[in-house]
């Protein structure tokens, strides 16, 4: 069962991940103090020359996180076994793209990946995948930046880059990250090979070999054959690069919290291998530091990590494009700095509203579900049915019953478009579900659950991946 190609030589595709940030940044504030900071800020190579978007209100920001394969970094005959040569491997190319949205006044983080195959227009080059405005650029980083100004009126703050070697030293200096596999686990091109089911240490050679893969396979048993443990590529992968950052970031802000040598340790391996933006200063490092330092590997109240939804695009083949209203959506949070305005205050209580719950979602069952879950929050109900597929979930409500709609729709994890709807009749409000439509979860809260989400073909990560995409919660 064992992979058959050697783990580094035999990959001649492109990634790597951006995700050694999220360890390499939870170095600084846990650490040992201001000078040891400004000793290592000092080694970082800088990108010279980038135009960034000046910062926002207290100071907040949109970092731009990128992974480059470039082999610039390799100096002696061991590294060229490992990663290749410069020569070998010209150029850069970068299958890891990723937006860290900093707010301090908000107290709010989120971590948004874009697809290496997004289709946007790049300037001056016309229509492409967004990977390719940065790949073997002269300006690969100014010209990223660009594309997202361009495409999605996002402005960056700072940029981050990371390449193999740090996120091997990273993980290395952590020490041994377990991952959950179901099954024995293979990547022919990116060299995984995992030969047992179970909780597995991961080191740093096989950390980037699983964050880079893209056509995962796990071993049946029963058929003594290998099956396709990625169907959606790219996507699955950003999902386990999501999950691992999770449990990288909980692992190194404990460690290097405990410990100061450690923290020495993972500064040491990390931080002089980043390339990083003239501006990024040691209070920039800070506010990423007390993001990541945060970071539960079971759940994201402390940073929020997301995919930008995608669908397939119908005129290349392969290509996914934004998907919308849910992309605007997404962006708009990422273009939104400060405290929001607080909520209205809703003096109507759960079971004086009469719901009735209809699912256009296409997911057997869904509108039942829903209800029941609705009843938990003593909402009285108002019978449940079927009818046509719609794009979005919605809240609709009879004329004077607009608070009763905005109540409902606190509990339907911060989706559904109110509108109202003078035909219903025998409810106060009745709730249309969509494809975005997650469950039902206390005001403020994400739903627990995402049984009720439709899935076929490419979407955003809010919906609920495929088959054996995911390290099951508390398995490790």
């Amino acid at each position: 069962m064992a992979s058959t190609s050697s783990p580094w030589r035999a990959f001649r595709s492109r990634f790597l991940v951006a995700l050694g940030v999220s360890g390499a940044l939870a170095v600084g504030g846990v650490v040992v103090g201001n000078q040891l900071i400004d000793d290592r800020l000092s080694e970082i190579p800088r990108v010279n020359e980038l135009v960034l978007a000046s910062e926002g209100p207290a100071e907040a920001g949109n970092y731009l996180i990128v992974g480059s394969d470039s082999r610039q970094f390799v100096e002696n005959q061991t590294e060229v076994e490992a990663f290749g040569s410069a020569e070998e491997q010209a150029g850069q190319r970068s299958d890891t793209i990723m937006v860290l949205h900093l707010d301090p006044a908000a107290k709010s983080g989120l971590l948004v990946s874009f697809p290496r195959d997004l289709l946007v227009n790049i300037p001056g080059q016309g229509r492409g995948t967004i990977n390719s405005a940065y790949n073997d650029n002269a300006n690969g980083e100014q010209k990223l930046i660009d594309t997202l100004k361009a495409n999605f009126g996002l402005d960056i703050s700072h940029y981050v880059e990371v390449n193999f070697k740090a996120f091997i030293g990273l993980v290395n200096a952590v020490g041994e990250i377990p991952v959950y596999f179901p099954a024995p686990a293979r990547d022919g091109y990116s060299g995984l090979d995992i030969g047992t089911a179970g909780c597995i240490p991961l080191n740093g050679d096989q950390a980037l070999a699983y964050v880079r893969s893209r056509t995962l396979e796990y071993y049946d048993s029963a058929s003594g054959e290998w099956a396709d443990a990625s169907p959606r590529a790219d996507l699955d992968r950003i999902t386990r690069q999501q999950n691992f950052i999770r449990r990288l970031a909980g692992a190194a802000s404990v460690k290097a919290g405990s410990n100061p040598l450690k923290a020495l340790d993972i500064a040491d391996a990390v931080v002089p291998k980043l390339h990083v933006d003239t501006e990024l200063s040691k209070s920039d490092i800070f506010r990423m530091v007390q993001t990541f330092r945060k970071v539960n590997p079971e759940s994201d109240d402390a940073l929020e990590m997301i995919t930008l939804p995608v669908q397939e695009s119908s005129s290349e083949r392969g290509r996914v494009v934004a998907k919308q209203p849910d992309a605007d959506q997404v962006i708009a949070r990422l273009n939104t700095f400060g405290s929001q305005e607080p909520e209205e205050e809703i003096k109507i209580l759960p079971s004086q509203v009469r719901v009735r719950v209809l699912n256009g979602s296409g997911v057997n069952g869904a509108a039942a579900a829903t209800q029941a879950d609705l009843q938990e929050f003593t909402f009285a109900t108002a019978g449940v049915g079927n009818t046509g597929m719609i794009d979005a979930t919605e809240v609709r409500y009879r004329s004077g019953n607009e608070q009763k709609a905005k109540l409902v729709a606190r509990y339907l994890g911060g989706v559904g478009v109110i509108r109202v709807d003078d035909t219903i009749a025998d409810a106060d409000v009745v709730v249309v579900l969509g494809p975005d439509f997650q469950g039902v979860a206390a005001p403020g809260k994400k739903p627990a659950t995402t049984s009720t989400t439709a899935g076929s073909g490419p979407s955003s990560s809010t919906t609920k991946p495929a088959k054996g995409t995911q390290t099951p919660a508390g398995s490790c």
